[in-house]
């Protein structure tokens, strides 16, 4: 490749030889030879430029003359009113005629093969590559391009653009405005008269931008060079108050083509296409607008804090049990993303109002999303953003927003030589069990929110809950789990989250000996000195069937530790029983894991009644209870 820069033409006296006026370079002893032994002929072509209208004069010429490969002259002819010019050459000449650009010759002694390998362009762009046509003539009867032979037998030299050109469409919906264009990876340079080979990897960039947002046909926006490579296009506009972006690509650009923008709405997206012709009709290419990619949070742009781990091909943001405060979540894409609803979030979560930036390279939504740290014995949970994309009615994804659970998970006391869980189970799922409500202790919610301690009530062995005050359908299988497991050792049928299991019988008089004052103060089987309470809970019973009853508790304190278990007087159900009263402040029975030594049916638990005359419980011992009745479940840790 020869790079050439420049115009360097040199102007010679005309020189009259056998009624022929030539002119050229008077250096160039290889044309004065020639002229001189009269070899020169006198041809008239017929020049058509399909650039002109018919009113305008024809462009000057720069003509370059080649003879057997080897360069003979250079002349600069001027068309006359009839379009016709005369020019003297050899019968086997070619002839490269070009007008528009500069292009000088380096060497006198250039070849034809290094002259058609000169490339131009890197200094002519001004927001556009510069227009120019060519053509080339074969004096010798062979097959160029840019010719043809006219009626009367005059060769007819058809001036052909060696650029081609954008134009914009009008917009198909009144409500597309287009605001700016860009232009990105257009080649640098050119080979005059090399069609359809790249001339190096060096690109430009140009860019339109409008006074005032236009809505109808706009030509002539831009001139390229062509391009094997593809070529990148940007719309940035606004649908109505919405801002649009469209990424656009010509996979290839030929030369003499017009290349024309569409923007159009088709009524559930807004996309752009590309209406191809050479110069004058042709067919029609689709361009990829960037609207059908997934809404994915854009690393660069958010701001991420410490602690929080986001996966960004998911769409998945962890946040720790800490909380959060000054995260960004940002999407980049063709237009503005919405936030289309909010999935489970509720006070300990806010997401801000989307804020959009329309930037050259993308528009940039983005929302603030703050978590508050978890209370104590709070689970993990998820909240989905639901996104949209602004001008597309098919258009969603999300962001699942995932906090980490309390480091206090589940509320436990030691006591009695074994790891006590603070409050009676509900099933075997880890989310089921009972939590603190946020900002108070356990002992508060046995005091405030008694009704949300008791638990579930249970069949001997088998592991769904029946809920102690709703009205009884006789069964004797509450869930319908066909088989119980007796004794209740099986994670199978045991209502307690992993990692913990149903009591013993020993275990249960270690904690509870049979002759312990309550209130007042005994000493467990293990040695431990335990001070006992009865307390009423505050407030007022209410339950969704209107049950009745005391909101009674026994509270254990270790001397030693100051460690607390509480139970709930929380009551028991018979399994044949139709009344949906458990008996709320009277009773509290709870299941032991073991049935050895108790009749068919039956299997053991640990009794506690209270005693209204002497406001003290009047009972604690073992009882053999049918194990189709139902009592409570407090688990301890394996």
């Amino acid at each position: 490749m020869l790079r050439m820069k420049g115009f360097g033409c040199c102007v010679l006296p005309a020189i009259l030889v056998g009624g022929v006026l030539l002119s050229g370079c008077s250096d160039n002893k290889r044309y004065l030879e020639s002229v001189l032994g009269g070899s020169y002929e006198r041809y008239t072509l017929q020049v058509e430029d399909p650039a002109a209208d018919e009113s305008e004069e024809l462009p000057e010429l720069s003509v370059f003359q080649f003879s057997d490969g080897i360069f003979y002259l250079k002349q600069q002819v001027k068309p006359n009113a009839e379009g016709e010019i005369s020019i003297s050459a050899s019968g086997g000449s070619k002839l490269y005629f070009l007008c528009g650009i500069p292009l000088s010759l380096s060497s006198e002694t250039i070849s034809e093969e290094n002259f058609r390998q000169i490339a131009v362009g890197w200094d002519l762009h001004d927001n556009s590559a510069p227009e120019f046509m060519t053509a080339v003539v074969d004096l010798g009867g062979g097959e160029t391009v840019g010719t043809r032979a006219g009626g009367d037998g005059r060769t007819l030299v058809e001036l052909k653009r060696s650029v081609a050109r954008i134009d914009l469409g009008k917009p198909t919906d009144e409500r597309i405005r287009i605001r700016e264009i860009v232009i990105e990876d257009a080649p640098a340079a050119i080979y005059p008269f090399l069609e359809g080979t790249p001339v190096s990897e060096e690109t430009v960039s140009y860019r339109k931008v409008f006074e005032t947002s236009v809505g109808d046909k706009q030509e002539a926006l831009f001139r390229i060079f062509e391009s094997p490579r593809p070529v990148h296009l940007t719309v940035l506009g606004s649908y109505g108050d919405v801002p649009l972006r469209l990424n656009m690509e010509l996979p290839t650009v030929e030369r003499n083509k017009v290349y024309e923008l569409e923007v159009h709405n088709a009524g559930s997206t807004v996309e752009g296409t590309i209406q191809i012709k050479p110069w004058d009709e042709g067919g029609t290419v689709v361009g990829s607008p960037d609207a059908g990619n997934r809404i994915l949070i854009d690393a660069a742009r958010s701001q991420i804090p410490a602690g929080v781990k986001v996966d960004y091909a998911n769409n998945l943001v962890e946040v720790p049990a800490g909380g959060v405060e000054g995260m960004t979540l940002a999407f980049a894409g063709d237009t503005r993303i919405d936030i289309a609803s909010i999935e489970g979030a509720g006070t300990e979560v806010e997401v801000g109002d989307i804020v959009v930036d329309e930037g050259l390279s993308a528009i940039v939504s983005s929302f603030d999303v703050s978590v508050a740290a978890q209370g104590r014995g709070r689970l993990g949970y998820s909240v989905m953003v639901h996104l949209k994309n602004a001008t597309m009615v098919e258009s969603y994804d999300y962001v699942e927003i995932r906090v980490a659970p309390s480091e206090n998970q589940i509320e436990t006391v030691e006591m009695g030589g074994v790891t006590w869980m603070a409050f009676n189970a509900r099933s075997r799922d880890l989310e089921d069990q009972i939590y603190p409500l946020d900002g108070m202790t356990v002992e508060e919610m046995y005091q405030d929110s008694w009704i949300n301690t008791v638990g579930g009530l249970f069949q001997f062995g088998r592991l769904y809950m029946y809920v102690p005050w709703q009205s009884y359908n006789p069964s004797n299988d509450v869930g319908h789990q066909g088989t119980a497991n007796a004794p209740w050792v099986s994670d199978d049928y045991m209502p307690c989250p992993e990692g913990y299991r149903v009591p013993t019988r020993d275990e249960w008089k270690a904690l509870l000996p049979t002759d312990a004052q309550i209130p007042g103060n005994y000493t467990t089987a293990t040695g431990e000195q335990i001070t006992a309470t009865i307390h009423v809970a505050n407030g007022t019973l209410v339950t969704p069937t209107g049950v009745s009853g005391t909101q009674r508790y026994v509270k254990l304190v270790s001397d030693a530790t100051g460690n607390m278990l509480i139970f709930p007087m929380s009551g028991y159900k018979g399994d044949k029983s139709t009344s949906n009263n458990p008996n709320f402040g009277e009773w509290a029975l709870m299941w032991t894991n073991d049935r050895t030594g108790c009749p068919g049916g039956y299997a053991w638990m640990r009794r506690l009644r209270f005693n209204s005359a002497t406001n003290a419980l009047s009972v604690i011992d073992e009882y053999q209870w049918q194990m189709e009745g139902f009592g409570y479940v407090r688990c301890v840790k394996k």
